[in-house]
């Protein structure tokens, strides 16, 4: 567990960074395995720095339901693919960087 503050802008600029994508692209019910597998890590990391299911939901314009979904996906994932398990501890690293920069 990140146990660290959450940052929903830092988060998405980090998501950004990795995944290659416009904020924009991220947003809305679009569907494709890339925008997917971003919004899994965001909800995933998110969640582990503390937001709830309903303030993911709400950023990434997804159901709460639809959230809840991605983000016990992404849980299952991280134990059994190891693509999205190293994406996931990419974006958790720059996050954690991210935000003890910005806290100095």
């Amino acid at each position: 567990m990140l146990l660290l503050p959450f940052d929903a802008d830092l988060l998405l600029n980090v998501i950004e960074q990795v995944f290659e994508m416009e904020r924009e692209n991220f947003f809305g019910s679009r569907k494709n395995k890339r925008i997917i597998t971003a919004k899994e890590v965001f909800i995933l990391i998110g969640k582990e720095s503390g937001a709830t299911i309903t303030e993911m939901s709400g950023i990434v314009g997804l159901h709460q339901s639809n959230a809840g979904r991605r983000f016990d996906a992404a849980r299952q994932k991280c134990k059994t693919d190891p693509e999205f398990e190293s994406t996931w501890k990419k974006v958790q690293e720059k996050y954690k960087q991210r935000i003890a920069l910005s806290h100095v």
